[in-house]
């Protein structure tokens, strides 16, 4: 799945029973690039993509946005979370 550059992203945060769930906290796509989701129940109306954290840039500094950007290395993945209008049928 392809994520367009400027969407707008959620991070995660660990749970009940240790699943990872959307937090307020944004993060931004810097450019085009390849995802993956998630096959996860759960998140509302947002739904769990993998994506490499180089491609990130945090909306709002906080430590839950610099956990999930940081060190943003070419193989360093993160989950977050998109709404799921993004989703493809």
């Amino acid at each position: 799945m392809i994520i367009e550059k400027n969407t707008i992203c959620y991070t995660s945060e660990m749970g009940h029973n240790n699943f990872l769930y959307p937090t307020k906290n944004k993060v931004l796509v810097k450019e085009n690039c390849e995802v993956f989701s998630m096959s996860w129940i759960g998140g509302g109306d947002k739904m769990p993509i993998k994506i490499l954290k180089s491609f990130l840039v945090p909306l709002n500094l906080s430590v839950n946005t610099t956990k999930n950007t940081s060190p943003p290395t070419k193989n360093s993945y993160t989950i977050v979370w998109i709404d799921k209008k993004f989703e493809k049928d």
